[in-house]
């Protein structure tokens, strides 16, 4: 399968020597990871930092392992490679940007078991994995699975004490952050806050998720909550239940992850009841540890505090329009990513707060940052 490249951004070459270099290696095309990208490009160029994109067109692990191979094996390497932690390529991607000299860090997803067994977590056996930033996945998937069940409870479609039945929408079977999200879904149902009658993988896609949840809900017409791990997916399920004579929001009740703006759409007009997001702010926030760790302001003490790990925040009808403004890309062009620099700014040097805290002061940025143009 080929690998398609993709150049988004070298910052100006001005200086280049002193500036950072770094390759984020996006695992696809879709709109979440283009949305990762391009709030990573305005801060790169505010940090001034040199980076470049690269998309995997193929979205498979092993396409995804080709793009490292090419990009180690240049002449001229990069300073820092950023990368998804993939399941089953991930110690091989790792190892050999170690055995090349070129520092990696890990995020968006956990870091898979196979790795962790061979390798440890970052600074721990390989000194080149310098970090790894991740949202918390398991406590999400539960979070969203409340969410749903609380709404199904206000819309009185369940009988008081009574969990909902349900069905869940997962993306796919090598994905670390699904399975992250699929085992707080199954705690959820374990502490009875739901009945989950089946868990089908839709591979992130729109299109087959529709066609599952046009199966299910007839399958199971008893059915009020739709758990769905992507919001591409969620958009499928709502136009599905209508398929089916379903009224998303009033007899049935559907969530989703990422808060892409089509969700946000759906959300202020009552389809979809809720969308956990901020993570696509995470290629943004390593780019920041990244910059002052080259500027010798180093964001962990050592191997326990190397690994990053923030929560999600919800997106619903309360808050969407704060939401949109966080999403707007003329928000990323606006807010000056410079100000959230340990390295940049004395009054944060002595600090060291955690990816949450650091997490709420991009986001609040971005929402105050458009709201102050207007």
């Amino acid at each position: 399968m080929a690998v398609t490249l993709c150049w988004l951004l070298l910052v100006p070459a001005a200086g280049a020597a002193a500036r950072p270099s770094v390759v984020f290696l996006s695992p696809d095309d879709s709109v979440f990871w283009t949305m990762v990208a391009e709030v990573m490009t305005e801060a790169a160029a505010d940090l001034e930092m040199d980076l470049e994109v690269l998309f995997d067109r193929g979205r498979d692990r092993f396409t995804y392992q080709q793009l490292a191979e090419q990009v180690l094996e240049r002449e001229v390497r990069p300073d820092y490679l950023m990368f998804m932690a993939k399941e089953n390529v991930t110690a091989e991607m790792l190892t050999l940007a170690s055995d090349e000299g070129v520092k990696v860090f890990t995020f968006n997803t956990d870091i898979p078991a196979q790795a962790r067994e061979l390798l440890g977590m970052p600074r721990e056996s390989l000194p080149n994995w310098i970090g790894h930033l991740v949202p918390d996945n398991v406590a999400a998937g539960r979070q969203l699975a409340v969410a749903l069940a609380e709404q199904a409870a206000k819309l009185g479609l369940t009988q008081q004490d009574t969990a909902p039945d349900t069905i869940a929408l997962s993306g796919t079977r090598d994905s670390s952050a699904a399975k992250d999200r699929n085992l707080g879904l199954m705690q959820a149902a374990q502490d009875h806050r739901i009945a989950l009658r089946q868990l089908s993988f839709a591979d992130w896609s729109r299109e087959v998720a529709g066609d599952k949840t046009r199966v299910l809900l007839q399958r199971y017409p008893e059915v009020t909550l739709v758990w769905s791990a992507s919001d591409g997916m969620a958009v499928g399920a709502i136009a599905a239940a209508r398929d089916v004579e379903r009224q998303p929001g009033k007899d049935v009740v559907i969530g989703g992850f990422d808060w892409e703006p089509e969700a946000l759409d759906a959300i202020r007009r009552g389809e979809l009841t809720v969308s956990l997001g901020r993570h696509f702010l995470g290629g943004a926030l390593a780019l920041i540890q990244l910059h002052d760790y080259h500027a010798g302001v180093d964001f962990a003490q050592g191997p326990s505090t190397a690994a990053l790990k923030y929560r999600f925040e919800a997106a619903t009808q309360s808050n969407v329009d704060r939401i949109e403004r966080v999403m707007d890309p003329e928000s990323w062009q606006r807010v000056d990513f410079r100000q959230f620099s340990r390295a940049l700014n004395q009054d944060l040097a002595d600090q060291a707060p955690s990816a949450d805290q650091q997490m709420d002061a991009l986001v609040s940025a971005l929402a105050e940052t458009r709201a102050a143009a207007r």
